[in-house]
């Protein structure tokens, strides 16, 4: 295949991805909407609310509940260190610092996010038009090549997670601290790389950021029917889950990590941690916000995890 038609083909698949990130937001507002999270700061990056499906709802509360629950934690696990970091790989339109920032939660800490320049800069015009959450940053310091907001404590950089150098780069630039404590944060990101190169990006996180993190959210058990619904709705979308038959489940996701590098690794699938990790009381809560009577589905569904990744020392 010609070089011309091959860097289109991948442009295209890029696009495809990076629409991804509206459908998801989307959601995240709805589920919001409909009591089952707080964040007030989600509305900001839509142009209006659109009600999801009961199911939809409910399993975008539960992976916005791991994923917060990993972030408290890393809190309070770092909390007597001078300094500690969030990086978060293919960040999108996550509202993650604004909620953080409300909560003053990021005390001695600092945000960094990293998604496609389109994204960034799309991002950034929705910030810079919004004073509540133009409000939240600090004084702007300058912002150098593709470093599209840089405040005290959250840098926006517009980048393609794969060119590693070029990442590096930027991040040194942005000021973040190689050596202090960092949460690392993917959510459905790698999975839409070739496996060759979400490996690579596993594995420079594990050799650059000693002191790190690593929390992964991403969809497993392709074979199952849910599964094959889940592959089929992507692969239409353009946006094929390269990594889902590679690493299948969560005892081949914890292969790969500690073949790359990392020296502890859990995980999880979502029925693991909402029956496991959420507390009875919050459950029934969610249980009775919405008419719902797809739980085999559910059940289902829920075998999308997060993985938690820690490294004590450099390996």
């Amino acid at each position: 295949m010609p070089t011309t038609n091959r860097k289109k083909q991948k442009q295209g698949r890029d696009t495809a991805v990076q629409g991804t990130n509206d459908s998801s937001v989307v959601s995240k507002v709805s589920a919001a909407a409909q009591g089952y999270f707080h964040d007030i700061f989600l509305q900001h990056f839509v142009c209006k609310v659109v009600r999801r499906a009961p199911l939809i709802n409910r399993g975008y509360y539960v992976r916005w509940r791991a994923v917060d629950h990993c972030i408290r934690r890393f809190f309070q696990v770092t909390e007597n260190c001078p300094k500690r970091q969030i990086l978060s790989l293919g960040a999108g339109f996550d509202s993650l610092y604004f909620r953080l920032h409300a909560d003053e939660a990021l005390v001695r800490a600092v945000v960094f996010e990293v998604d496609f320049p389109d994204v960034a800069r799309r991002k950034t015009a929705l910030i810079n038009s919004n004073i509540t959450l133009k409000g939240m940053l600090d004084a702007h310091l300058p912002c150098p090549g593709p470093v599209h907001v840089s405040s005290g404590q959250y840098h926006l950089l517009g980048l393609d997670v794969r060119e590693e150098s070029q990442v590096v780069e930027a991040l040194d630039a942005a000021g973040l601290d190689w050596a202090a404590p960092t949460l690392i944060l993917s959510e459905v990101v790698l999975t839409y790389m070739e496996t060759q190169w979400s490996d690579v990006v596993i594995s420079w996180a594990a050799k650059l950021l000693p002191q790190s993190l690593f929390v992964m959210y991403e969809q497993i058990h392709p074979d199952d029917p849910f599964g094959r619904i889940m592959q089929d709705h992507f692969l239409k979308l353009n946006s094929t889950l390269h990594a889902l038959r590679q690493y299948p489940d969560t005892a081949a996701q914890r292969r790969r990590f500690l073949d790359k590098g990392w020296e502890q690794c859990v995980c999880l699938d979502m029925n693991d941690f909402y029956l496991g990790l959420v507390p009875e009381e919050e459950r029934c809560r969610v249980e009775v916000l919405e008419p719902f009577d797809e739980y085999e589905v559910r059940l289902l569904k829920c075998g999308d995890h997060f993985t938690m990744r820690q490294v004590t020392g450099t390996t």
